[in-house]
């Protein structure tokens, strides 16, 4: 295995666990003291509220991808292609080698055999191309079978359709297959751009990361063959929630907080979770209708614990 390879396996695992869903605001005994400020303590310390404002999460499973080079796609269906074409080929001639034969002997029984050995030979060399398709691409190809879509060749092929090979953790999928991936790039913290699709099979599974391989086809996105990529597949219902906004988190004793305002005049330190940032925020499971300190949180957290007490 290549460097980089064996380094994408050990971040696979770090990375791929499956989120759960964020913590509550405000539960002993995650939460400080109630703070009661008067008008004047609130002007000088600068502090600024804001309602907090509904949000919904997805909880969700992560996995890395490969943009495939269609070189081995292409390569693979010109072999099933020209084998099929020889296989009906000989499949004729053996036809009309046996009635030629029942007409009165206008070709002998050796030529007879011989288009029959043929035939058998093109249809091993057909099954043998398809198998090795299979063995590339999965088992449940959708240009191929009862329910064929060529235009899908035809789509990749133009560039207009990418083929990613998106790989997630064991057993992190309930479901066979997942209803849907996300693809985005590595650098999508800076670049949110992504792609969603339910265009969705079964590949067989990478030797090098250990996981479930799936094939997905992104249409009209500017993923480059070979291109590593972040995927991820919903894995539970959507939670209502809100945003914390990231103005409104301190950092104090190896945990991360926010002021809650509680009463007019009245706040109080709540230890939130930054599992899931979302936006300019963060995503909690709790109930619209409080207010939050976004403005002089560093300021209260002093005044509350004393100013050695405040880590950043």
């Amino acid at each position: 295995m290549s460097p980089f390879r064996a380094a994408f396996a050990v971040t696979f695992a770090l990375f791929c666990a499956p989120a759960a869903v964020a913590g509550v605001l405000a539960r002993a005994p995650e939460a400080g003291r109630i703070i009661a400020l008067s008008a004047s303590d609130i002007a000088h310390l600068g502090l600024r509220v804001q309602p907090l404002q509904p949000a919904r999460y997805t909880p969700r499973v992560h996995g890395y991808g490969v943009v495939s080079d269609l070189t081995a796609l292409a390569t693979a269906d010109a072999a099933v292609e020209t084998a099929e074409a020889a296989a009906h080929q000989s499949q004729a001639d053996v036809q009309r080698a046996r009635a030629l034969f029942a007409q009165g002997g206008a070709v002998s029984k050796q030529s007879v055999d011989a288009a029959e050995k043929q035939a058998a030979t093109d249809r091993t060399a057909l099954l043998l191309a398809q198998r090795q398709e299979v063995v590339q691409f999965g088992p449940q190809l959708p240009w191929r079978g009862r329910h064929a879509d060529a235009s899908i060749l035809r789509d990749l092929t133009s560039g207009n359709v990418a083929l990613v090979r998106a790989t997630f953790p064991l057993d992190a999928l309930a479901a066979a297959q997942p209803p849907e991936i996300s693809v985005t790039h590595l650098s999508a913290q800076q670049d949110p751009v992504g792609w969603t699709s339910k265009r969705i099979w079964s590949a067989p599974a990478d030797p090098t990361i250990p996981g479930r391989s799936f094939f997905v086809l992104i249409s009209k996105s500017d993923l480059q063959a070979g291109e590593h990529v972040l995927v991820a597949s919903p894995i539970g219902p959507t939670v209502d929630g809100v945003q914390i906004p990231s103005d409104a988190v301190v950092l104090s004793e190896e945990k991360t907080w926010c002021y809650l305002q509680v009463a007019p005049g009245r706040f109080q330190r709540v230890q939130i979770d930054l599992s899931h940032p979302q936006g300019n925020g963060y995503f909690v499971d709790a109930k619209p209708g409080q207010s939050v300190v976004v403005r002089g949180s560093g300021l209260l957290l002093a005044r509350e614990l004393g100013a050695s007490a405040l880590h950043y």
